[in-house]
């Protein structure tokens, strides 16, 4: 039981160690900085050093840190390439990136222990490489004994390409080095030089590759999603309008007499200011006389109202005439005043 914890406790701080090293960041989206990145590495005898032990010498551990870059750049659609200079050789063509294809080019990598150390000559011939957006990592010491200035060559390029940068994992140990590679740096604001002994952790060297090659941009938040709108509520019935008018009828009568005419008019004019609204126009009766003939007697008083309408102008097509008889009464029936005003035409709306 105590073995199985044991393995447990291991497999679960392997898994923490690993996720403490990433340098992606979970969910982010990768951003190439440069379309193309170019491995220049420095085989010269300075960086070989014949009387280092193996495995201590500075091109050894150079060769070391191109595989651990190969591990860290991510597969964008870079177009990379691998090349020497001590003197200037390509050793991989312009490809499309793989993981892998760097390091196995650097396991090609030779000392070249009685060369002179081109570096100016080197960056010189390696221009028609660097056009459009392109990172030139260079792994040198920045001794330098034969053919053109380094920096002056380095700050021709970058007159040639403003889309250019020159970055330099740094074995700098000599100060006439030292300041070759400052002074490259101090050309462009976009250089990065490092240490090498400090890219020696895998962790380190992923940093590296992320701050020369891409950068991680938090995907923008999905939009909120679209919500319907509530629908309109459905519109208030629009309360038909009744208009009574005082048509005094006389008693068992249908005729429009004189003194009804005014009002007539002023009903035409209701009826014409709503020339888009049909009508109904509405008789009654009181209550005398049988229920019979009272709805026939409501009927012959919408009828004439609707004639003298019609004659004076409005559309036939526009008003319907019905009658009611006594059933709709709105007054009272058992006094004289009640039985006239139930005598009565009224004018509503279709």
């Amino acid at each position: 039981m105590k073995q199985v914890s044991r393995y447990f406790m291991t497999i679960t701080s392997l898994a923490l160690a690993i996720c403490l090293a990433s340098p992606f960041v979970v969910g982010a989206e990768m951003v190439k900085k440069a379309d193309n990145f170019i491995v220049v590495l420095d085989q010269s005898g300075s960086m070989a050093q014949a009387k280092a032990k193996p495995g201590e010498q500075k091109l050894d551990k150079a060769i070391a840190a191109v595989k651990r870059l190969d591990q860290a750049v991510p597969e964008l659609g870079y177009t990379s390439s691998v090349s020497l200079f001590a003197p200037y050789k390509t050793v991989s063509q312009p490809a499309t990136y793989k993981t892998g294809s760097i390091g196995s080019a650097a396991e090609s990598f030779k000392p070249a222990f009685n060369s002179f150390t081109t570096m100016g000559d080197g960056l010189t011939a390696v221009a028609p490489a660097t056009s459009g957006k392109t990172a030139l990592i260079m792994f040198t010491d920045g001794a330098w004994n034969a053919g053109a200035d380094p920096v002056a060559s380095a700050k021709n390029l970058y007159s040639q390409n403003s889309d250019l940068c020159i970055h330099v994992v740094s074995y700098a140990d000599t100060p006439e080095g030292q300041q070759t590679i400052d002074a490259i740096k101090a050309l462009s604001g976009c250089s990065v030089v490092v240490d090498a002994k400090s890219l020696e952790s895998d962790a380190a060297m992923a940093q590296f590759a992320k701050d020369v090659l891409y950068e991680e941009r938090k995907p923008a938040p999905k939009p909120a999603p679209k919500v319907a709108p509530a629908p309109a509520p459905a519109p208030a019935p629009v309360a038909k309008e009744i208009i009574t008018f005082n048509l005094l009828f006389d008693f068992d009568k249908a005729d429009i007499k004189d003194e009804m005419i005014p009002v007539l008019e002023e009903v035409k004019m209701i009826l014409k200011e709503d020339s888009g609204t049909d009508f109904v126009l509405s008789g009654h009766t009181d209550t005398s006389g049988p229920e019979a003939y009272n709805q026939g007697l409501s009927e012959r008083r919408a009828a004439s109202v609707k004639k003298w309408l019609t004659d004076n102008g409005v559309a036939a097509s526009r008003l319907e005439a019905v009658g009611y008889g006594e059933t709709r009464a709105k007054y009272n029936n058992d006094t004289r005043e009640g039985r006239k005003l139930n005598r009565r035409v009224e004018l509503q709306s279709k």
